[in-house]
C-alpha cells in the first residue's frame, strides 16, 4: 500500500481496525502477491462456472441491491462490490475467482474461519433430523447439548443461560434482567460503545451518530461515561500501559452524584474491549474497580463480549484478561460460527424471579444454530483456537508496530487483544484517510474494515 503525506487537512486521528480468524497460523500477506498466483487462470474457471449457473456479475449485482434492497446496509470497504462465489477458512473467493484474505471476518463472527469442517457437518446433520424445533413446544437435543458445553466454557459462576437470535436482542435481554432483578430503572454505558440497533440498545450506542440520526425520541434511562482510553486521556500513555490516571472511574463517580444515583441503577453495560470504538483494552485494574463499585452499590455489571468472546482475544471470553466475573454476559456473534444465535449468561441464582413468558421468542435456541455452535465450541476448545489467536495477534501487533516506528508520522497507536487489533492513524475522523486505505487494500486481496476514534471520549 501507498504511505503518502496527507494534506494539512487530514492532519489529526482516525482509526483503522482489523480482525483476524483464530486460526490463522500464516503472517499476513499485505503484498499484491496474496492474490496474484494463479489469479487469471482462476479468474476464468470461475467465470466459465457462473455462466453455467447464472451467478451475478459484480455490476449485476450491484444493479439489483440499487433497485431492491435498503440503502441503509452500506458496505465495507467503499467501493466494494464482491460478488462471493465460496468462502473457506480464511480466505473469501469471488465469482471471477479472485481470493481475498479475510481480516473482517464477518465483523467478528467467522472465529473458526469460514466453513469449518465441524461446524459443516453438525448443520447439515441438524438440518436433515429437524430446522425448528421451537423451545415453548419441545425440547430439542442441540440445545441439551449447547447448554452443557456453555456451562464448562462460561466464566465461573455464570450457569444459567438464554437463547436469542442476535447480539442486540440479547444486550436488550441483559437490561430487561437487569431491571427486574435489582428494580431498578436507570442503566451507564460506556461512550464509544456500541451494543445495537434497536431503540434501547441504540439509546446505549456512542460509537456514531449515524445510527441514530432521525430515530428520536430513544429511550430514557440510559447514562454514559468516559471509557478509559489511555492514549488520548490528558496523561496520554501509550495502549496497554500498566499506570492508570483513573479520569474514567472519576468521571463515572462524578456521574453517581450529578445524574443517576446508585440507588437507581441497575447495571453497568460495557465491552470488555472497545469494539466500534477503536479496539481499546482498558488498563489493568479498571475491570477490578467497576467490579468493586458494582458490589458495594448492589448494581449489575454486563459485559457485552458479543464482539469480543469465543476465543478472538486470546481467551475464550475477553473478562478472563480481567480475572473479573460479571453478573450477566452477553454473547453471540462467533458462538455459532455465523449462524443466529445469541444469548446471555447469568449466575444460578438469577432469573429465578422472571416469570413464566416474561422472556422468549419464536426462534430463540434454534435447533441449528445450537447444532452449530456445540460444533464451534467444540472446535474452539480442542484446536486451541484462543492460543492461537493469541499468538496470531501478538505476531500481528509486532509487524504493525514495525511500521509505526516507519511511518511515524502516520501511525499514532497499535493496540488490541489477540487477533482483535486496531491501528489509529494520525488524521482527522471524517477525513477519508482510513477509508482509503482499506479501499486500496482490497485490491491487493486484503479485507479490512476501519472503526471510530474516540478522541477525549469523543465519538
Amino acid at each position: 500500500m501507498s504511505w503518502r503525506t496527507p494534506s494539512r487537512r487530514r492532519r489529526f486521528h482516525f482509526l483503522f481496525s482489523l480482525s483476524l480468524p483464530t486460526h490463522t497460523r500464516k503472517m499476513l500477506p499485505i503484498a499484491r502477491a496474496a492474490a496474484a498466483a494463479g489469479a487469471g487462470a482462476a479468474r476464468a474457471a470461475a467465470a466459465a462456472m457462473a455462466g453455467t449457473r447464472g451467478a451475478h456479475t459484480s455490476a449485476s449485482a450491484v444493479a439489483l441491491l440499487e433497485k431492491h434492497f435498503s440503502p441503509a446496509v452500506p458496505r465495507a470497504p467503499r467501493g466494494n462490490n464482491i460478488v462471493v462465489d465460496h468462502a473457506k477458512g480464511c480466505w473469501i473467493t469471488a465469482v471471477d475467482g479472485k481470493k481475498y484474505l479475510d481480516l473482517q471476518t464477518g465483523i467478528g463472527v467467522a472465529n473458526t474461519g469460514h466453513a469449518h469442517p465441524r461446524v459443516v457437518a453438525a448443520v447439515q446433520a441438524q438440518v436433515a433430523k429437524g430446522i425448528h424445533l421451537q423451545q415453548n413446544c419441545v425440547i430439542s437435543q442441540p440445545v441439551l447439548e449447547l447448554l452443557d458445553r456453555l456451562s464448562k466454557v462460561a466464566p465461573p459462576g455464570l450457569s444459567r443461560f438464554f437463547f436469542n437470535c442476535t447480539g442486540t436482542e440479547a444486550v436488550e435481554s441483559a437490561v430487561k434482567l437487569a431491571r427486574h432483578e435489582t428494580g431498578r430503572q436507570n442503566v451507564i454505558t460506556f461512550k464509544g460503545g456500541f451494543h445495537g440497533r434497536s431503540l434501547t440498545t441504540l439509546a446505549m450506542t456512542s460509537s456514531k451518530t449515524a445510527y441514530g440520526v432521525g430515530y428520536g425520541p430513544l429511550p430514557s434511562g440510559i447514562f454514559q461515561t468516559q471509557f478509559p482510553m489511555c492514549v488520548h486521556c490528558n496523561c496520554a500513555r501509550p495502549s496497554g500501559t500498566d499506570c492508570c490516571c483513573n479520569a474514567a472511574l472519576e468521571s463515572l463517580n462524578t456521574l453517581f452524584k450529578e445524574t443517576t444515583a446508585p440507588s437507581d441503577t441497575a447495571a453497568i453495560v460495557l465491552e470488555p474491549v472497545l469494539g466500534e470504538g477503536g479496539y481499546v483494552a482498558p488498563p489493568p485494574g479498571f475491570f477490578k474497580a467497576l467490579r468493586a463499585l458494582c458490589d458495594k452499590h448492589g448494581i449489575m455489571l454486563v459485559a457485552d463480549e458479543v464482539q469480543t468472546g469465543v476465543g478472538r482475544t486470546g481467551t475464550m471470553w475477553a473478562v478472563e484478561h480481567e480475572g473479573v466475573t460479571p453478573d450477566i454476559m452477553v454473547f453471540a456473534k462467533a458462538i455459532a460460527s455465523g449462524l443466529p444465535l445469541s444469548g446471555i449468561a447469568t449466575r444460578g441464582d438469577m432469573m429465578k424471579k422472571s416469570p413464566p413468558g416474561s422472556m422468549g421468542g419464536t426462534f430463540g435456541a434454534n435447533a441449528v444454530s445450537a447444532a452449530a455452535a456445540v460444533a464451534t465450541l467444540d472446535a474452539v476448545v480442542e484446536e486451541k483456537m484462543p492460543a492461537n489467536a493469541a499468538a496470531r495477534g501478538a505476531q500481528l501487533s509486532a509487524a504493525l508496530r514495525g511500521l509505526q516506528t516507519r511511518f511515524p508520522d502516520h501511525i499514532l497507536d497499535v493496540r488490541g487483544r489477540g487477533c482483535m487489533v486496531g491501528l489509529e492513524f494520525k488524521h482527522a475522523p471524517g477525513s477519508g484517510f482510513a477509508g482509503d486505505v482499506t479501499a486500496n487494500c482490497m485490491p491487493e486481496g486484503l479485507l479490512l474494515f476501519t472503526a471510530v476514534s474516540v478522541i477525549g471520549g469523543r465519538g
